[in-house]
């Protein structure tokens, strides 16, 4: 990943006044643009294709894409939800070009399993403490790698990225009832390939 130092002054700046600074010319800002975010846009392709080696490349090349889009970005826009757009983008064309050749054993990560911990709630008695074995983890990686990727790309915004409904709405282009639906129905079809999982003995 790239690795940038930052000065004193980059670092107390708005991430709008930095990419403000960087259309004019001021690299330095770019490079703290992209020390506060790397981590944040390799954690969200990590989690969206669950393949770190590409997860990586495609983190770097949303970087390069922020680098040369620099003049499309607009103030009125927030940068995070910018930076977001380019890299839902990026993550879905990797997609098109792998296709269905990710098995469910790339798909599998920790990751899934805290997602579905969180959607099954928590209690005296723990239900996701039975999903701790080889065989049901890897049923909730083929239960997460079935949703659409559209409710899966909502529930990680929401989840990891704790973006609000409009957030999410401006990164995926939908209306905020949208984004609700979505939700809703990524985790009501989570819960039913799962309930056989969390159904107690």
């Amino acid at each position: 990943m790239m690795r940038y130092g930052l000065g004193n002054d980059q670092e107390t700046k708005k991430d709008e006044e930095l990419m403000l600074q960087f259309q004019q010319g001021d690299e330095a800002c770019f490079r703290a643009l992209v020390d506060r975010y790397k981590q944040r846009i390799y954690a969200f392709t990590y989690r969206f294709l669950n393949r770190s080696p590409e997860a990586e490349d495609i983190a770097q090349e949303v970087f390069v894409k922020v680098y040369f889009s620099r003049d499309t970005y607009r103030p009125t826009a927030k940068f995070s939800t910018w930076v977001y757009v380019i890299s839902k983008n990026a993550c879905l064309q990797a997609l098109k070009k792998v296709g269905s050749n990710i098995s469910i054993n790339e798909r599998r990560s920790n990751t899934d399993l805290e997602m579905i911990e969180t959607i099954a709630g928590s209690g005296d008695d723990n239900p996701s403490e039975k999903l701790l074995n080889e065989e049901k983890s890897g049923q909730i990686a083929a239960a997460i790698s079935r949703l659409p990727e559209s409710q899966k790309m909502a529930i990680l915004l929401k989840r990891y990225d704790q973006m609000s409904y409009e957030e999410i709405a401006e990164v995926m282009n939908c209306s905020v009832q949208s984004v609700k639906s979505l939700l809703f129905r990524g985790r009501s079809t989570l819960k039913e390939y799962l309930k056989e999982y969390f159904r107690e003995d």
